[in-house]
């Protein structure tokens, strides 16, 4: 029992991860975004188009684009486009219609919500109009971050929603083109057609704004939120510095690096100290630097990742 467990423990979690952050996906989208034609890049930009102009379900539109990009991914990429980018691009777009303003209102969920949303001078608007808010400002801010939240689940549970992931891996592996500068690349095209199609710059400007915002909840839900900062300490001698890297030892429990280095104006020889510790200890930190060495010299800097002995990694395995 207690081997089947150890097996079947990671699948049920990583499912449950899946399936919560495609419903976050869904609701973001369909909910806020897909109302106000702000298109937060990929596939789920594109299914504006088709979604607004002919009615078309997001969701139906963004299974029917990922499926040719999945196996163009297989094909040309590799087996990191695998079950896990299957089940991931899936299981977003069927929430994406399921909890989708029109499909309840069709169940008779969320029903009085929906028409006080969305009824102007006693008339309902068009269904794909449907919104949870009246303000397209809220609907940026809430769809965005939900959007972000989502992502980063599903990217937990090592899926992946697909989409631009394969053209942005093409261009990487076949014109030298970097991840960064490839989902940019990507990215910007997508919002520029979706504001072309519609004829509005508000669209553009939305949708870049949204870009933005999911981005960063999508790095601080995959990668939690940095509370590891590094300090550089230069001292006014050496009796200084080992006073103040015995206390880091005693009182922080951190190891430290002695860098050599040479004051530029003085030509003289010293020793920077240079510790890696918890956000929580930088007041410890700070007051130990000024009380064994009134003259002290510290620089801290937040940083993103620490990978060692003390400190737990925040890179995730998105490998299937």
């Amino acid at each position: 029992m207690k081997l089947n467990m150890q097996k079947t423990g990671p699948f049920i979690r990583q499912t449950i991860g899946i399936v919560v952050g495609s419903l976050i996906f869904g609701i973001a989208l369909s909910w806020f975004l897909l109302p106000y034609k702000i298109a937060p890049g990929g596939v789920g930009g594109l299914s504006q188009i088709f979604f607004h102009l002919f009615g078309w379900n997001a969701g139906f539109v963004m299974m029917m684009m990922n499926i040719p990009l999945w196996i163009l991914g297989i094909w040309l990429v590799g087996r990191q486009f695998g079950l896990g980018t299957f089940i991931g691009f899936f299981m977003s777009s069927a929430m994406t219609d399921l909890v989708s303003p029109r499909k309840l209102y069709e169940m008779g969920i969320l029903t009085e919500m929906i028409e006080r949303y969305n009824t102007v001078d006693g008339v309902m608007k068009a269904s794909t109009e449907w919104a949870m808010t009246d303000d397209i400002f809220l609907a940026a801010i809430a769809g965005s971050m939900l959007l972000g939240v989502g992502l980063g689940l599903i990217f937990k549970s090592k899926a992946s929603t697909g989409g631009t992931d394969v053209p942005v891996a093409i261009m990487k592996k076949y014109m030298g083109i970097s991840i960064g500068n490839g989902y940019l690349i990507i990215e910007t095209l997508i919002i520029l057609i979706i504001g072309v199609v519609f004829a509005n710059l508000n669209i553009i400007i939305w949708s870049y704004f949204g870009l933005y915002l999911s981005a960063k909840f999508t790095d601080m839900v995959t990668e939690g939120i940095s509370r590891v900062k590094t300090a550089t300490i230069i001292c006014s001698g050496p009796e200084a510095e080992e006073r103040i890297k015995n206390r880091i030892y005693n009182e922080l429990d951190r190891g430290v690096t002695f860098l050599n280095g040479r004051g530029s104006w003085s030509g003289e020889e010293k020793n920077l100290i240079f510790v890696a510790f918890g956000i929580q200890q930088a007041s410890t930190l700070k007051a130990i630097a000024h009380q064994e060495d009134p003259d002290v010299f510290m620089i801290m800097n937040d940083v993103r990742d620490v990978i060692g002995f003390g400190f737990k990694s925040r890179e995730i395995n998105l490998g299937d």
